[in-house]
């Protein structure tokens, strides 16, 4: 060994020794692994110090065992445990079958100098096992690394999957060079292997390495200029040389000439290279200027913010060839952190929630420092490692490659998300800045929008709250005609029977003077007098009732009844009303209906007071229909329901009155017209009947409601009244509520009952003169 050959071995080895200090003092991931392939490696090297013949099986058992410990580390960082379990399977195999055919063959040339070139020509089989182990090694590492390049789901992972390929091969060139037994080589393979064990301390000291795709295009480009350019070159002296150039006029145009021809052909040239590099790369320089005033431009012309959502995400995807983008605005914060909410339409990612906590190294990054970062920042940046798994699967789920913070006054208002570039290469330091500019000026079109959004919202209140400015005037104004209407009903209701009390009074009173008056006289202004004093009586127990219902003071007594029966007492009263307003009352589907708990003295009024309503509205000759059926429950914890419909062929119900009619003392028309008759058409009353209705309904736990196609005196399009009582009543309903409150608030639902019976369900319907026929 000469000394320079023992000067560069000493050299590599202290590379070596500050390789294995450095992995140390900076505590890099897996740096005992790290430490023992450097160690191996510089045992590797320190072998050539030893004689030919002691150095034969260290040698090969270091160089196995170094690139058996590099590759585990090259293995562990792509792939899974699995693979690196087959790895040291097959590391250990190949030691183990190498030293044996060492030990068990006393010719082994293997690691003597020159073996490998006369691998053939010895036919030693220690040094076939050496060289198949080689090969598989090699094919099994660059086979892992490729796989693995081409499955990265980020262009960052497969960047540094391809180095560990570069690097795995660098190793292993100098592991074979090494081997070769030379002093010359030993010493050039080591040189190649610390190159490559520097390669892995770079790895492991940094989770962003360099572009290796950018790198070798560059590489490239160069090396075709520079070969064009030495081709023009030696092309010109090689046309010179031919020619004999004088040094004369002549030789000097010529040499002019042909400079000039080289330079003409040179760009084009230049610039045909630089196109099909371009075209290879798949990308072209970014003009930030440019991007960011058209992307400034566009979004200032959205104003509405479910616009503008669409248009930057469209706009980001066209100006930065990507292939997504999101933006993920904060939907609200806390001292524990921020909830975050994905505004992406028309993907799966749309409408995701997530949350950040305020301790999260994130949540520094973003809102603190308000730097951009990248999705393989948060994956593998040392800083980030400790995040935890609910905000690690969040990022990763929505599959995008950089963020950067929407900013406003210094506080964080969402993310700016963008996914992989077209041509799938990484995003350098000025993409991550253009990003962060672009993100402000999104944070300033979302404030513009959300204020345009905010005055938009301000005119729909204002506008609403004048529609129910105006129909409050509207209501008053009706309150206010109800109010006169009821003094004018009040006091003619009053007045009639107070009229027929004085008349009688006065006629018994001029017969007793006259002694005109016998019994049966006697009897029948007796008689007269009960019926003015029953129809008073009637009247202010009405306005009891009503009273009552204000002040929550009518109590119910439940107990178990029928339907049948409570509409059997309600119309026997009205049995001489019918017929003499030649009216047809049927009734259907009332028998075999479950009992129910109820007030019957209570209900009858209710249902009699609705069927009264339907007698008075319906012309003389026209008809009534009362039918009922079982409405069962949808949900387990609500009680089945009976559902009652009192139908008439009357003059109906304006659709604007449908709930007004069960407001105390409304009327439909001018009282001053209707009739001094209780039952004729359009008769007398007070307008509280339906009041009271739906109040006693309603404290039974039902629901009282009406329909109609509308009101006309000349077609009769009728009306039909709705009654749904619970068969077992609520314990809530013990107590009746106000009437004005309850009909708003009330728990069941129409959807969740009203089911109609169908045609074929329905019974035919019979005429009731006067007895009810189920």
């Amino acid at each position: 060994m000469n000394a320079l050959i023992g000067f560069i071995l000493i050299f590599v080895i202290a590379i070596h020794g500050t390789l294995i200090f450095y992995t140390l003092w900076k505590q890099l991931p897996n740096r005992w692994a790290l430490t023992t392939a450097i160690g191996l490696s510089m045992l590797t090297v320190a072998s050539y110090f030893l004689g030919d013949s002691p150095r034969q099986i260290i040698l090969i058992g270091l160089i196995i065992t170094t690139v058996a410990v590099s590759g585990a580390i090259a293995i562990n960082e792509m792939s899974s445990p699995r693979n690196l379990t087959i790895w040291g399977g097959f590391s250990t195999l190949w030691i183990i079958a190498v030293m044996l055919a060492l030990l068990t063959n006393d010719n082994a040339t293997i690691g003597k100098p020159d073996w490998l070139l006369n691998l053939f020509q010895n036919r030693d089989p220690s040094a076939y096992v050496m060289l198949a182990g080689v090969i598989l090694a090699w094919l099994g590492l660059i086979g892992v690394g490729l796989y693995t390049f081409y499955k990265a789901h980020l262009p960052e992972i497969a960047n540094r999957n391809l180095y560990w390929v570069i690097n795995m091969n660098i190793m292993m060139l100098g592991a074979i060079i090494t081997a070769s037994g030379r002093d010359i080589s030993g010493s050039l393979g080591g040189i190649i292997m610390v190159i490559a064990l520097m390669g892995l301390v770079y790895a492991k000291s940094t989770h962003s390495i360099f572009d290796i795709r950018l790198s070798i295009l560059i590489a490239l480009r160069y090396l075709v200029f520079l070969a064009v350019t030495a081709v023009l070159v030696f092309g010109v002296l090689y046309i010179a040389i031919r020619n004999n150039i004088t040094n004369d006029a002549e030789g000097l145009i010529f040499i002019s000439l042909l400079s000039l021809g080289t330079v003409l052909t040179f760009i084009p040239i230049r610039q045909l290279t630089d196109f099909i590099f371009d075209s290879i790369a798949a990308r072209t320089d970014i003009n930030s200027g440019h991007i960011t005033r058209e992307y400034s431009k566009l979004i200032s012309e959205v104003v509405e913010l479910e616009a503008l959502i669409p248009s930057v995400i469209g706009t980001l995807n066209r100006l930065l060839k990507v292939k997504s983008t999101a933006l993920i605005l904060l939907n609200n914060t806390s001292d524990e952190g921020i909830s975050l909410l994905v505004m992406a339409p028309g993907t799966e990612i749309d409408q995701k929630n997530g949350h950040i906590s305020v301790n999260s190294p994130l949540y520094f990054t973003l809102a603190k420092e308000r730097k951009p970062l990248t999705q393989f920042d948060i994956e593998y940046a040392t800083q980030y490692k400790d995040i935890s798994i609910t905000e690690r699967n969040f990022f990763r789920e929505l599959n995008m490659s950089a963020y950067a913070p929407i900013t406003l006054d210094y506080t964080l208002i969402g993310i700016l998300a963008v996914g992989q570039k077209l041509n799938d290469m990484a995003f350098y330091q000025r993409d991550l800045d253009l990003l962060t500019t672009l993100a402000q000026q999104t944070g300033i079109a979302l404030r513009n929008a959300r204020l345009v959004e905010d005055l938009q919202h301000l005119n729909k209140n204002m506008q609403s709250l004048n529609r129910k400015q105006k129909q409050a005037n509207e209501q008053l104004s009706q309150l206010d005609a109800i109010k006169t209407d009821f003094v004018t009903i009040a006091s003619h209701e009053l007045r009639t029977p107070l009229a027929q009390i004085r008349g009688y009074t006065d006629i018994m009173d001029a017969m007793n003077e006259s002694g005109m008056l016998d019994q049966d006289q006697t009897v029948t202004l007796i008689g007269n007098l009960r019926k003015a004093t029953e129809r008073m009586e009637e009247l202010i127990a009405a306005m009891l009732d009503v009273s009552q219902l204000d002040v929550d003071a009518m109590d119910l007594r439940f107990t178990q009844s029928s339907v049948e029966s409570v509409l059997r007492m309600a119309i026997e009263p009205l049995a001489d009303a019918i017929k003499q307003r030649r009216l047809t009352l049927s009734a259907r589907g009332l028998r075999g209906l479950p009992a129910i708990q109820a007030d019957q003295q209570r209900l009858v009024q209710a249902m009699r007071n609705v069927i009264v309503n339907a007698i008075k509205f319906t012309p003389d000759g026209g008809k009534i229909e009362i039918s009922a059926s079982l409405q069962e429950s949808q949900q387990e914890d609500k009680p089945d329901h009976i559902l009652i419909e009192i139908k008439d062929t009357g003059v109906g119900i304006d659709r604007a009155n449908l709930e007004m009619i069960f407001k105390k003392f409304f009327r439909a028309y001018d009282p001053s017209l209707h009739s001094t008759g209780t039952y004729k058409f359009l008769g007398a009353g007070p307008g509280l009947g339906l009041t009271i209705a739906r109040g006693v309904i309603e404290g039974h736990g039902g629901k009282i409601w009406a329909e109609s196609p509308g009101h006309s005196m000349e077609s009769f399009p009728g009306s039909t009244f709705y009654i749904l009582l619970p068969v077992s009543t609520p314990e809530d309903a013990r107590r009746i509520l106000s009437f004005e409150g309850t009909a708003s608030t009330d728990a069941i639902s129409n959807d969740t009952f009203m089911k109609r019976p169908s045609d074929k369900q329905r019974t035919p319907t019979k005429p009731l003169e006067p007895k009810v026929e189920a």
